[in-house]
């Protein structure tokens, strides 16, 4: 009997049980509900957010913000901000087909390309894309029909570039080589040692013909793009010849050479206004000789089929690039294609694998390293021997030591302008963390030097991503200073060790205390007592606390902040020393026996 927690329909299950059906149609209805049940569960992302404040004044979600080592402030990730808070270097590059990795100096070409002169045959294949759909290409080797022995005979076996998508192929550009050989090397299944003989000849054959189908390509291209390597290598020998001529009259003291000595422009292989102009010119009598052709060899293929005349025309219609074809085929040529013919294989460009720096940091004197790769882009990977997860030399990302705060929930009382939600912490670290919430306006200043209120400038609150993953931004209006101006600082909240959820797995969940399942915001917003805002502890559990923040607002601020999410700028403060925090790496500062060295992070609550 199946279960009643299934999520299959009891419809799907009788479907199922009762009807003898084929693999498609099974198929077809698991499909169907599956897509049924992910609607179910995949919901809309939420429009409040907490967002952390770096050192720049950025609103960064946790998820792209780093902690520098032993750093009291964050660093923003994101790369639509200006001034930015990180710079970037690359590191390394990689193929993302073959996942062949160099350095920078050996990624200068920008793609995927072996060396053929190196005497590996297992490197002769360099990935490519498809020229009309973009899709891998892959090597095949073909039988194109009965080899003839006259000379000069065209070969039966080919080895081209083939699309497993949109059937286009190599052959379509003149990119093939012979692969003729595999003939020779027919299975002999009556001798294993034969085969197992032939079966290497064969590989040695393919990676041949692989190296060879490379090297056409080249050709084809170098070929191709002669007459634009000449005139720009024409042109930069122009200039150069100027330069040195000018550098001769500003030696000599001389105002102007002689008409004599002046360059010769007119040179058949120098660059001018006049070669330009008759290399277009060339070019259009050539587009419309090329039409020309087309429609005379469009009429030539016309034969007649019957006694009465009619005719049938057996030619392919001429198939013109799209400009995305053509933007594509630009990268590796300079000459513009005009037709299907004129499109090659495309090269796979390298992903380049980049360390961060903190500017903050490094202004510091400090090397202010956030992300280090590895050169191996599998190394991390399971299947290696050593190193599962480890996949960069350096992670400094923010979600690893930074406690994480969320908005359970919310609720907001418009006709008395007042705002309360349900903020949870999470201590993410193996250490314990003791930590606080308090006003913005009573941050205490990393120097020590008094108190500092915090700003936030008027761009940061355009275009805040929220959610990165699902790319939502959202506007926002920060709240009125005197909003937070009353909030007290909540007791320190000792939070223990993260716990391994993967542990428990298997032993049921455990509900969240009873005050933060009966904590309704509508009854808070009702009380008598929540006229100014305030912080209240409600509970705290192992290495999870929840905190409730009442807000009371202008009246005016809430007609101007109509369609606008509602920014409500908070502080947390962790304590450094005394065991708290160590993962961090800060060191405690030397202050009185009765002071506290804690770190103060600002974060901003949208609420919409």
């Amino acid at each position: 009997m199946m279960p009643t927690s299934s999520p299959l329909p009891p419809s799907f299950i009788t479907f199922c049980f009762t009807h003898t059906v084929d693999q498609g149609a099974l198929f077809r209805a698991l499909l169907s509900t599956l897509i049924n049940i992910m609607v179910v569960v995949v919901q809309k992302p939420a429009d409040n957010a907490i967002l952390y404040i770096d050192h720049a004044n950025h609103l960064t979600p946790l998820t792209l913000t780093y902690h520098a080592t032993s750093a009291r402030h964050l660093t923003s990730g994101r790369t639509d901000v200006i001034p930015p808070s990180t710079s970037v270097e690359v590191d390394s590059a990689y193929c993302p087909r073959c996942l062949t990795y160099c350095d920078v100096a050996s990624a200068s070409l920008g793609f995927c390309q072996v060396d053929l002169d190196s005497g590996s045959s297992s490197s002769a294949v360099s990935c490519k894309d498809c020229p009309v759909c973009f899709s891998p290409l892959a090597i095949s080797i073909d039988d194109v029909g009965p080899c003839d022995a006259s000379a000069g005979a065209s070969p039966r076996l080919i080895c081209q570039y083939l699309c497993g998508h949109c059937q286009w192929s190599s052959r379509e550009c003149g990119v093939t080589s012979n692969a003729d050989k595999l003939l020779e090397l027919r299975t002999d299944q009556s001798d294993a040692a034969r085969e197992n003989d032939l079966e290497k000849q064969r590989q040695m054959v393919i990676a041949d013909a692989s190296k060879q189908l490379e090297l056409c390509l080249r050709q084809k291209l170098e070929s191709k793009n002669r007459v634009g390597d000449e005139l720009f290598q024409s042109l930069c020998d122009t200039w150069k010849q100027k330069e040195k001529n000018e550098e001769r009259k500003r030696r000599l003291g001389l105002g102007t050479l002689e008409k004599s000595n002046a360059i010769n422009l007119t040179n058949e292989k120098s660059w001018s206004l006049g070669v330009l102009e008759q290399a277009l010119e060339e070019k259009k009598k050539s587009i419309s000789s090329t039409g020309t052709v087309k429609q005379v060899a469009n009429n030539s293929n016309v034969e007649a089929t019957d006694g009465q005349g009619v005719a049938t025309s057996k030619s392919e219609p001429v198939i013109i690039p799209t400009p995305q074809q053509v933007a594509a085929q630009m990268a590796i040529s300079t000459a513009t294609p005009r037709l299907r013919s004129d499109l090659f294989p495309l090269p796979v460009p390298f992903n380049a694998r980049v360390s961060r720096r903190c500017l903050a940091e490094q202004a510091a004197g400090r090397t202010g390293i956030l992300v280090k790769p590895k050169l191996n882009p599998l190394e991390g990977d399971s299947s290696l021997r050593a190193g599962h997860g480890q996949w960069y030399k350096k992670d400094s990302s923010a979600v690893h030591v930074v406690p994480r705060v969320q908005i359970c929930t919310h609720g907001s009382d418009s006709t008395r302008q007042r705002y309360a939600m349900l903020l949870k912490v999470r201590n993410p670290t193996l250490s314990m963390v003791r930590l606080r919430f308090s006003s913005p306006s009573l941050s205490k200043r990393d120097d020590g030097a008094g108190e500092q209120i915090s700003t936030i400038p008027e761009r940061e609150l355009q275009n805040i991503p929220i959610d990165p993953f699902s790319e939502t931004f959202v506007n926002a209006r920060i709240c009125s200073p005197s909003s937070t101006d009353s909030l007290v600082p909540t007791e320190w909240l000792v939070l223990e060790n993260a716990i391994d959820l993967f542990l428990d797995m298997g032993k049921g969940q455990e509900e969240d205390p009873i005050e933060v399942r009966d904590w309704d915001p509508s009854s808070v917003l009702d009380s008598t007592d929540c006229r100014i805002s305030k912080f209240r502890v409600l509970a705290t559990r192992k290495d999870t606390a929840w905190v409730e923040l009442v807000l009371s607002t202008d009246y005016q601020e809430v007609i101007d902040s109509k369609r606008l999410h509602l920014a409500i700028p908070i502080a947390m403060q962790i304590e450094v020393g005394n065991g708290s925090w160590d993962a961090s790496l800060i060191k405690k500062r030397d202050l009185q026996e009765d002071s506290i060295d804690f770190v103060t992070l600002n974060l901003v609550a949208l609420l919409s």
